[in-house]
């Protein structure tokens, strides 16, 4: 039945009657036959338990939550081949503009925080280097480029967090009010789980400017026992940056992949042939 399946489109713990594809489209007097296939097919089965699997408390670790946003996306792209998601999408709804652009923002703020990671992998190279090296200058050099990072990282998960919470997708009928309500909660789960791992990575990247800039130029260059707890306190610091960085060049290229590819998918199927 078509409430069924509106249900099983809510994440946990949300009501049933709060489902997106019923803020959609709540007219059932209007509505025609539904054109996806049943709750039960494997594809759409599959996109909805990659949907229920992104926790609302965020990821474990920043390389697991790139790791369920690429196998969202990839879930989302096998339903997009269906013909009876085209079928939908051909008729270029109104709300298709608004899908599009929301990808759009997602691949965009990923290829800049790609870009963001290789840098901050070569400031922790210096930051470590510095502290090796007992090197005050360097390593002041080193805290100014994680807190720039962190900053940019922050307004990157400013910037696409409003996706996870867009208004409702305006809808014609119930074939349309299907499929809106499934990319719409991929969307979002996929908004929240990046900015998530945006400001997870950001948080460290604060540790380990905090923590070395507790060291001032004279404690580095005087011998006082304390420099030595301070010395181990900041490769603390960096090493659970470390973990929280470990696999993430790898992760955030796949995801970004996916989010070109999902929008070149549908870019596609809404533009006619010629």
């Amino acid at each position: 039945m078509v409430s069924g399946f509106r249900r099983s489109l809510s994440m946990p713990g949300s009501n049933p009657s709060d489902s997106p594809a019923r803020r959609r489209c709540d007219k059932p007097q209007h509505l025609r036959s539904i054109s996806l296939p049943c709750r039960s097919h494997p594809t759409l089965s599959h996109l909805l338990d990659q949907i229920r699997s992104c926790p609302e408390s965020g990821p474990r670790s920043p390389a697991s939550g790139l790791d369920r946003i690429d196998r969202l996306l990839s879930a989302l792209d096998d339903l997009l081949r269906l013909p009876q998601t085209q079928d939908a999408l051909r008729r270029r709804p109104a709300w298709a503009d608004r899908v599009l652009d929301g990808f759009l923002r997602l691949a965009d703020a990923h290829g800049s925080f790609r870009s963001a990671v290789v840098a901050v992998e070569q400031h922790h190279a210096e930051s470590r280097a510095a502290i090796r090296r007992r090197d005050p200058v360097r390593l002041d050099s080193a805290v100014r480029s994680h807190r720039r990072a962190e900053k940019e990282l922050i307004r990157l998960a400013t910037a696409i967090k409003d996706i996870a919470r867009s208004p409702p997708l305006i809808c014609s009928d119930a074939a349309e009010a299907e499929v809106a309500g499934i990319v719409a909660d991929v969307m979002a789960a996929a908004a929240a789980t990046l900015t998530a791992v945006f400001l997870g990575i950001a948080a460290a990247l604060s540790s380990v400017a905090g923590s070395c800039s507790k060291s001032s130029w004279t404690a580095w260059l005087s011998r006082r026992p304390s420099k030595k707890g301070s010395e181990e306190a900041e490769m603390a610091a960096m090493e659970a940056l470390e973990e929280r960085m470990e696999g993430l060049e790898e992760g955030s290229g796949r995801v970004f992949r996916s989010l070109v590819n999902i929008r070149v998918s549908l870019l596609n199927i809404l533009t006619p042939s010629l």
